[in-house]
């Protein structure tokens, strides 16, 4: 039976993956100025998993051994990182 369903990210920092070149970012087809990144990942076995999800949370904590359980990083000042965040979304 599926309980619940897990996402998993391959761990681009663990698996020394490396940006490769920009690739223009295409908003409804429209060539724009603005460019992303583009990455060569490399294989690896290393994935992040979102172990505090809003909806699974009790299902997921309940099968993630505290050995590999690790603290996510926490902001000490938060208005300055959703500040941050906002600026990097208009860009």
């Amino acid at each position: 039976d599926i309980i619940c369903i897990v996402n998993l990210q391959h761990d681009c920092v663990k698996a020394r993956c490396m940006d490769i070149g920009q690739r223009r970012v295409l908003p409804e087809r429209t060539e724009t100025a603005c460019t992303r990144p583009v990455v060569q990942h490399e294989p690896s076995p290393f994935y992040l998993l979102n172990a505090y999800s809003i909806h699974n949370y009790a299902q997921i904590q309940s099968v993630i051994p505290q050995s590999i359980r690790e603290t996510p990083l926490r902001a000490t000042n938060a208005a300055e990182v959703r500040l941050a965040a906002a600026r990097q979304i208009r860009e």
